[in-house]
């Protein structure tokens, strides 16, 4: 309104000064919002009083007046626009007439309705309205009676969840869950509802519990399909990414519980009531009757394990993580295939550490010192099969379980190897060195000992063609048993022997074939023949000598070793059993393959050691040359590393007496046969014989042990073995030395006259009766070559020759003994000494040409020496005695006086200095 006064001009003066008023009018009074002009006014008035405190009237007055024509202006505007809208009032008002006249005509009309619907309310709808209340409560009872069936079907899942888990259903019965989850929820404002959210959290964690055992029983007995229906479970419980530690864990535990289970099944309930309760106590109280069937259980068991973690390994190989999981479970990180088998190799490797623990204690805490050596193997062959295994499995050295299984070894060889010195001693102090009779076509592979020969390489064949010697079979052992179940990598050729002590390593195996069962039968009839022959020994040595007058009787035949029998005693057999032996178990046991070897060179040197001191070491007169600088150091190196001199250096120094021989064998006296030449062949040869299995097991033993050790063999293959037919010559000089009366050979050469002066063509007495006890003594020889024991031409060449050189030297004593010899003399000499070759040829014509004939053709023909050589013979032949060659200087007629004082000087310092140094 104000603005339309303000734009509406007027033409008259009155109205320009009107206009002009209003123009004055302040913008604040068009303000139609809650304007006080009163107030504005009077605070305008204030405002012009500034410091003084009094109004000035002039300016109210001026004030006033202006507010005045300014209201008297705006009063003329509103009475002109008043007038100029009168039409338009008139309009408005009777419309506004009109409209209170509808309005009284619609009150009566809702007055009317409402008294209709009244009536109506009372007369029609009363009823129908009770019926919809009622349709309608209907309808809420219906909807409460549905959420109560709901609670109770909620109340009875938790038995319909049990019965699922019982079968195996993780993913419906996880899904089951979240379906009640998301009910409860909904339900959550009941109290039942709330006492029901705690009840399904129990039955969640009794639903991870079910999946967690399922999943530790996997590792025993792998099932596939049970395995996916675990990993679909752990998906959906949102845990994927951790079911792979969570089965490694799992692994590790059922290491633990199944062992302990196997450990007090074993046991049994009796040493439960002791509270042994830890693996290594349990280990330690497990029947040594029971260890290998225990072991065996165990390494049963290991392999389950195993196999069941190379199955999941498999299988998540083949069945990388499908794309669609990794969809569905978006929100929660899906572990990659990748990451799943770098988790299971790295746990490849905990698990067997785990394994070899286990093993470990088992082995180290038991006591197998007192085990059979079958029992032992077999131990070994299952302890060895495991390693493959886990060689297989994770590519591991199991270096833990080779040093258990290397220290228990050490421990049991030790023990086993003193036992078996032990019996050794017992054997040989009880042998009486007879002959055990073998087939001709006997060989110690023949022996079940040395079977794993036989399965690797032809006897006869080259070691370069047995290239499977030594060597680990090739075997897949997950190849051969990962899918079947009937079988396992531990049912081995050999059964489960049982570990109980025998009386004897050394008594014959009723399982050995019918070779041994020959060489082990047959003693009683070799036994006989040497009984017989003994006691008819005096009535014998008649005829011997009646046969000594035979010149010309068939001779007998001795046999090279080559095509001869092989002469050898049951020790000699049941030590090369123990080579065999242990060679298997080197062939099992790697690590302490050198010191097992060292041990058979410790049973060589002793049976070595018993035959020298048994046969060696009753000379009466031990000849300079008898023992060679070999044979003496390898007899002074056993002596000191081997042999104890006392029951107390025996215990501390585990060192083994020596051993005595049988007080039934008698080889010193002279009703024994040939001062026992049939027991000291026996045992010269017997040791001969093992010397050549040794050499023949020689390129074996070096294949086995590691090659920096091939020396120690070396050397003991060239100071021992190959010295061992040097035995001979020491073994049979008591029987050389006594089968002939030296003595009066050389008392009847001594009292021959020499000093003759006519050349005589008859030779003397002495060669007569030499060449008589020599035909004697061969046909005694034959006769035990014939009817007793075949004796060995190396053994007949060994007696003949020690022998004649005792012969020979007698000659020689008894020429040195001779006072005076003219040159007549010395022709005699030399023609008793042709004729007493001429009878030897013909009683051994079958060594040609005679040992040790230059000794005496030597000594007789230095008589004839002119006086400037006599010096350099005397110097060179030192073969012969000081007294000898001073003999032989006093008797040279030809010699000059001081030549022979001169030569008798330097022979008398010559055997001071030998005597100071024998006595030295």
């Amino acid at each position: 309104m104000f603005d339309s006064l303000k734009d509406h001009g007027f033409v008259s003066v009155s109205e320009k000064a009107d206009r002009e008023t209003l123009n004055t009018i302040e913008d604040v009074y068009y303000n139609e919002d809650n304007f006080d002009p009163k107030e504005y006014e009077l605070q305008k008035l204030l405002s012009t009083m500034k410091d003084n405190p009094f109004l000035d009237l002039a300016d109210v007055l001026n004030r006033r007046d202006r507010l005045k024509a300014q209201l008297l202006a705006v009063s003329k505007r509103v009475s002109k626009l008043v007038l100029e809208n009168s039409s338009a009032y008139t309009t408005e008002l009777q419309r506004v007439t009109v409209l209170t006249s509808a309005l009284q005509d619609s009150i009566e009309t809702c007055y009317h309705a409402r008294r209709n619907l009244r009536r109506a309310q009372y007369q029609i709808t009363t009823r129908n309205l009770t019926l919809i209340r009622n349709e309608m409560r209907k309808q809420q009872w219906i909807h409460v009676l549905h959420n109560i069936e709901k609670l109770k079907k909620l109340h009875s899942i938790d038995q319909r969840l049990k019965e699922m888990v019982k079968h195996e259903n993780f993913v419906g019965a996880i899904q089951l869950y979240s379906q009640c989850g998301n009910i409860v929820h909904h339900y959550k404002e009941y109290q039942c509802i709330r006492d029901l959210s705690s009840k399904l959290q129990d039955t969640l964690d009794f639903i991870e519990e079910s999946i967690d055992v399922t999943l530790a029983k996997l590792c025993s007995h792998f099932n596939p399909h049970t395995y996916q229906s675990l990993l679909n479970a752990y998906r959906l419980l949102g845990k994927s990414s951790g079911s792979m530690e969570q089965l490694q864990m799992h692994f590790l535990n059922v290491v633990q519980t199944r062992t302990l289970e196997i450990l007090v099944k074993t046991v049994g309930t009796g040493r439960n009531e002791q509270n042994i309760s830890s693996y290594a106590d349990l280990c330690k109280v497990v029947p040594q009757e029971l260890f290998s069937s225990c072991l065996h259980d165990l390494n049963v068991c290991f392999w389950q394990i195993i196999k069941a973690y190379k199955l999941v390994w498999l299988w998540h190989e083949k069945n990388p993580p499908s794309i669609e999981n990794n969809e569905t479970n978006s929100d929660t990180s899906e572990p990659s295939q990748d990451f799943l088998l770098q988790k299971l190799e790295s746990g490849s490797g905990r698990l067997w550490h785990e394994i070899q623990q286990k093993m470990k204690t088992y082995l180290l805490e038991s006591n197998m010192t007192h085990f059979e050596f079958e029992a032992f193997l077999q131990v070994l062959k299952m302890t060895n099969r495991l390693m493959e295994i886990g060689e297989q499995f994770c590519q591991s050295d199991s270096n833990i379980l080779q040093e258990a299984v290397r220290r228990q070894s050490v421990v049991y060889f030790r023990s086993y190897h003193n036992r078996r010195l032990d019996e050794l001693k017992m054997f040989l102090e009880n042998e009486m060195w007879q002959q055990c009779p073998v087939k001709s076509t006997f060989h110690i592979t023949q022996f079940q000992e040395f079977r794993f020969l036989r399965e690797t390489s032809s006897v006869a064949s080259e070691l370069t063609t047995s290239t499977s010697f030594n060597r680990k079979a090739d075997l897949d052992l997950f190849d051969r048993y990962l899918y079947t179940d009937r079988e396992h990598p531990f049912d081995l050729d050999q059964t489960r022997t049982t570990l109980s002590s025998s009386p004897s390593e050394y008594s014959a195996n009723s399982a050995d074939d019918d070779n041994e069962r020959d060489m082990t039968n047959g003693n009683s009839y070799n036994e006989g023949r040497i009984r017989t022959h003994s006691n008819s020994s005096s009535g014998s040595n008649s005829d011997h000598e009646h046969g000594g007058r035979l010149t010309h009787r068939a001779r007998s035949q001795y046999h090279d070793e080559k095509n001869g029998s092989t002469i050898v005693t049951n020790t000699t057999l049941n030590v090369t059993r123990l080579f065999g032996r242990y060679m298997e178990m080197i062939e099992m046991l790697k690590p302490i393959a050198f010191d097992v070897v060292l041990c058979m060179t410790q049973l060589f040197d002793y049976y070595l050691y018993t035959v020298y001191s048994l046969f060696a070491c009753d000379m009466n007169e031990v000849p300079i040359d008898a023992l060679s600088s070999g044979l003496q150091f390898t007899i002074k190196r056993i002596s000191d590393n081997l042999i104890a001199h006392n029951d107390s250096e025996a215990a501390s120094n585990e060192k083994i007496l020596a051993a005595h021989l049988s007080p039934l064998v008698d080889i010193n006296h002279s009703s024994s046969i040939l001062y026992g030449f049939p027991q000291r062949v026996v045992a010269a040869e017997s040791l001969v014989f093992l010397a050549e299995q040794f050499d023949f097991l020689l390129p074996y033993l070096k294949l086995m042990i590691p090659p920096e050790r091939h020396t120690f063999l070396t050397q003991f293959y060239s100071q021992t073995v190959q010295v061992t037919h040097e035995l001979r010559i020491p073994i049979y000089h008591n029987v050389s030395a006594n089968i002939l009366d030296y003595m009066s050979i050389a008392l009847m050469i001594s009292k021959v006259n020499w000093n003759i002066k006519d050349i005589l063509t008859q030779h003397n007495v002495y060669v007569d009766e030499l060449a008589s006890q020599l035909q004697t003594f061969r046909n005694r020889l034959d006769h035990i070559n014939d009817h007793v024991l075949p004796i060995p031409k190396a053994v007949y060449r060994t007696l003949w020759d020690q022998i004649l050189e005792k012969v020979f030297y007698t000659m020689v004593e008894g020429y040195a003994n001779v006072k005076q010899c003219s040159n007549e003399g010395r022709a005699l000499m030399q023609l008793d000494f042709q004729q007493l070759l001429r009878r030897l040829e013909r009683i051994i014509e079958d060594i040609k040409p005679l040992p040790h004939k230059e000794f005496v053709e030597n000594y007789i023909k230095a008589y004839y020496l002119p006086e400037h050589l006599i010096d350099q013979w005397i110097i060179e032949n030192t073969m012969y005695t000081a007294k000898q060659r001073m003999a032989l200087v006093s008797m040279m007629s030809h010699l000059s006086r001081r030549k022979r004082a001169q030569l008798g000087q330097y022979l008398d310092e010559q055997d001071r200095a030998r005597i100071s140094v024998s006595t030295s």
